[in-house]
């Protein structure tokens, strides 16, 4: 799974001085949804497709429950009515270190239980591009692409 490194000098949250920016469960439900229609839009496929509805709700039920197992997230999904949001929905209470491991937790989990043996490039553009979007909620692919790959959106859309 291809991870975001934002520990470099470059980034702006990444001075000594600089208080950890902490994010709402709000603004991490945006960004990975963001993040996976960016990724479908890109792959021309379908953002309702079982294997981003999946990893929507997982990355989400392990940013509240980083060791919930698989059942959990199936708990979450099927849930006949949406949950009521949280009191502390847009509280920002998740560092950069807690979101990444959610979003990159969950697709991993949802490759797996949706019948791919591990996260592909597909899946690796909507971890990139959910990170990317928490920060810069307008960026758009060739931000993306440019910045996490290093390389052309040509050459990113080449692997979807």
């Amino acid at each position: 799974m291809t991870i975001l490194d934002f520990s470099t000098s470059s980034h702006p949250q990444a001075a000594d001085s600089a208080p950890a920016n902490l994010y709402s469960r709000d603004q991490v439900r945006t960004a990975i949804n963001d993040g996976v229609t960016m990724a479908a839009d890109e792959a021309h496929v379908s953002s309702y497709a079982d294997r981003f509805a999946w990893a929507v709700t997982a990355v989400m039920t392990l940013l509240d429950a980083p060791s919930a197992p698989w059942g959990e997230v199936k708990n979450q999904h099927y849930r006949q009515a949406p949950a009521d949001a949280p009191a502390d929905d847009e509280t920002p209470q998740y560092t950069r270190e807690q979101v990444s491991q959610a979003v990159n937790s969950g697709i991993d989990l949802a490759a797996e239980h949706t019948g791919r043996p591990y996260a592909d490039d597909l899946d690796n553009l909507v971890v990139n591009a959910a990170l990317t979007l928490l920060d810069t909620p307008d960026a758009d692919f060739y931000t993306v692409a440019t910045e996490c790959y290093s390389e052309s959106p040509r050459v990113v859309r080449s692997w979807l």
